[in-house]
């Protein structure tokens, strides 16, 4: 029984994290879904739950709390938690009206 509130969309594009509490965390890795407030990521190693991480993919970039790690077969599944809605943002990027505001945790490159 899935109990998340929120629609989760499937994807598979290219993500890199860079840890903003412990700057040695640095990987690639996938996206494998996004909703409004997480990002699920699927990358080739371990990293520690709990610290804050810079991601970013395209011309998008968030930063938010890794919340888990999992193995997922040879990788792992990690799900990191935003706390600016992660919709309205990236299609504001796409039309152009992205707001830079600097208390906003998510923003275009």
């Amino acid at each position: 029984m899935n109990r998340r509130n929120r629609l989760r969309f499937s994807t598979d594009m290219f993500v890199t994290i860079t840890g903003v509490d412990d700057p040695d965390v640095s990987m690639k890795g996938r996206i494998a879904n996004l909703s409004a407030h997480g990002l699920s990521l699927i990358l080739p190693g371990k990293v520690p739950s709990d610290i804050t991480v810079n991601a970013e993919w395209g011309e998008y970039h968030v930063q938010g709390r890794l919340i888990y790690c999992r193995p997922y077969g040879n990788e792992y599944r990690v799900g990191l938690q935003v706390e600016d809605p992660i919709y309205e943002h990236t299609l504001a990027v796409k039309n152009g009206k992205a707001s830079n505001t600097p208390h906003r945790k998510i923003q275009s490159k």
